[in-house]
Formats: structure tokens, sequence, C-alpha cells
């Protein structure tokens, strides 16, 4: 009755069921720009002064301290240059970017028709119980089964049983996508490099990047969250999503579980794949050389980029077959920028950029 009569007060009528309390906390913001800008003993203190209960955990305290951006101590922040509302510590939504979403360029298999019907979901734990396969097992029977494409979403991956089957299924001829966790990259690059593979060289992976939402502080600093999702999309038709990572610990001592999807929901992770895969970026790791050159003809025979010691002309003369429309003048210097299949012309003198996709020949350059 208490409830009833604190709820109908409000706009002097009753709450619908379904009515949840706004849960927002202006003292929320306060002191974590207090730790923000002033650390861990600044964060207690304003705490403390104003009689709140601490919301943060231990583990959230420090990724915000060790990861936190702040601004330069030289610029002036101001009315004038604050960070907009749509991005605000207030709001918690990240800026809108401009930068054009990369495609899915080793190709993306459409729903299979009978996938709209209804959804089949199994359940399988680790340890195993009555299941007839492990989850790892389960995920490297998944993948030697692809026909067209993998797609995996991972928090962590360090697990080089999974990784060599992936490899395999590449070389085959599948497309295979990965996006990992931003924070979390260095120790899956760290494992390949141990197993003497460069991932971006693979001709049929894509290995991008994710980070969480970005959350600023009134003074400007910002710091962003982790890509927490995890699952595994096979030829757009089968899902496996849970709380398994792929990392060695998950096999032989975590206790974990995960749901096999099959059927109608499945549209919903491809849907989901593309939208992460569309926020993704390229590991900076993974950025390519600046390669120069000087009066040097580039050659472009059945896709195969080259070149030779001559006039820059054939450049131009070349650009229509891409229906490029950019002047470039004869002998001036231009820059090449290559990763896979992207290139990336830097002309110098009209400072414009022109962007390829192509097959290049890395021993030609």
């Amino acid at each position: 009755m208490e409830t009833s009569s604190m709820l109908s007060s409000l706009h002097d009528e009753c709450r619908s069921d379904n009515y949840i309390e706004p849960h927002y906390k202006e003292w929320y913001r306060v002191a974590i720009d207090a730790l923000i800008e002033g650390g861990l003993e600044a964060y207690q203190e304003f705490l403390s002064k104003e009689r709140c209960s601490e919301f943060l955990a231990e583990e959230e305290i420090n990724y915000i301290l060790n990861t936190v951006q702040k601004l330069p101590q030289n610029t002036v922040y101001s009315s004038d240059n604050a960070v907009d509302d749509t991005s605000s510590s207030g709001t918690y939504w990240p800026i809108e970017s401009d930068v054009e979403a990369p495609n899915l360029d080793l190709g993306w298999p459409y729903l299979m028709p009978g996938i709209s019907g209804g959804t089949n979901v199994d359940l399988l734990f680790h340890p195993p119980r009555i299941q007839p396969f492990t989850i790892k097992e389960t995920i490297r029977k998944m993948i030697r089964e692809a026909r067209k494409v993998i797609a995996i979403i991972m928090d962590m991956f360090t697990d080089v049983d999974i990784f060599r089957e992936i490899v395999e299924a590449s070389t085959r001829g599948i497309a295979v996508y990965i996006l990992l966790d931003e924070f979390n990259f260095s120790h899956f690059l760290k494992m390949t490099e141990k197993q003497g593979f460069q991932v971006q060289r693979f001709r049929n992976m894509r290995v991008r990047t994710v980070k969480g939402q970005d959350y600023y502080s009134k003074s400007g600093a910002k710091f962003h969250g982790k890509m927490e999702q995890k699952f595994l999309l096979v030829d757009c038709k089968k899902v496996m999503y849970g709380t398994y990572s792929f990392m060695w610990s998950f096999e032989k001592t975590n206790l974990s579980m995960v749901q096999v999807i099959t059927g109608q929901l499945v549209e919903s992770f491809d849907e989901e794949f593309r939208t992460l895969y569309a926020r993704s970026s390229v590991p900076s790791s993974f950025a390519p050389e600046l390669v120069r050159v000087n009066s040097q003809r580039i050659l472009w025979e059945n896709g195969i980029c080259q070149h030779s010691q001559s006039s820059l002309a054939s450049v131009s003369s070349q650009r229509n077959l891409f229906g490029r429309q950019d002047k470039i003048h004869k002998l001036d210097p231009i820059y090449l920028k290559t990763r896979g299949r992207y290139l990336t012309f830097y002309h110098i003198s009209s400072r414009k950029k022109i962007s390829l996709w192509i097959t290049i020949s890395q021993s030609s350059l």
C-alpha cells in the first residue's frame, strides 16, 4: 500500500507495472570526475564528504585510472570547445563518427532460405554434462564445417588450437572475420607471433578491434569501455554464444555455458556482427609503412600492382580503369600506403588521396 501511495503521488495517478524509476544519480558523475582529475584519494574524499556509498568496484577504478586520456595541460577547455552533450558523461553515449564504415571485402553470404523458421537452441556446459562434445570440440567442429564465412567476436583470444583451425579454414578459401576487444588485442597478437604467423598477411582473414563506449568527464578527459561480447557465427546459419572465451583456461579450469543457435534468431547475430564491424578499426600495430615512389611507372595487369622506372604519366592514363577522375601530374612524387588489398595514393602536389581496392604483388613493391 505504501508503494502504491508513493507511485500515485507522481502526477496523481498510479504508474504502470512496467514503470522503472530512473537510476541516474548526479553524484555518480561528480565522483567519477573527481577520480579522473584527482585520483583515488579525491574520489574517496568526495564520497565521504557527501556521505555517499561506493559504487565502483576496485577493478573499475583501476581500469579508469589506467586508461583515461586527459587533455594536454596547455589546452584551454571552455564552453566553446566543450564536448557535445550527445557524448557527455551525463548521457553515456559515444560520439557518432563520420568515418566511412569498413566493407566486408571478403564477402558476406545472404541468410539462407528457411533461416526464417523457428529457432532451435542447444545448451552446452563446461565441464560437460550429457553433451557428446566439449565446448571447445564443438567450436572446432563448427569451424571445420564452415563453407562460406567464419565471423568471430571475442573479448580474449589466446587459444592456439582454435586459432590453427581458423588458419586452416582460411587456407581452404573460407572468409574469416575476427573482431577483438581493443584493450586485449595485444594478447592475441603475441600468441600469433609466437606461432610464427602474421595475421595481417592472410589473404582470407581480416582482424580488427572494437572498443566500448566513450565516457567524457567535465574537463574533457575520456576513457572507453571494453567489448565484452563473444560469439562465433558460421555461414550465417549457426551461432555459438555464451560465456566461453577462446583461452586455455576455459577448456581446463573455468566454468562456462554456451548456446548453439540455429534458425530465425541467427539473423540478429548476423546484424550485430555487421554493426560491430562497422564501428571497428584496424589495430595500430597493423599500420602499414609508407613506401615512397619517385618518377616510377605503376603498371596494372590483371589486378596486380607492379612498378618500374619511368614516368608517372601511366598512372594518369590508368585512372579511368577504376572510375577515378583525380588528376595526377607527371613526375610528381607520390606515396603508396598498402594494407593487404587496399592501396592509397597520397599525391604530394594536390594533397589528394585516392583509395583503391586491388590485389597487390608484395614482391614488386
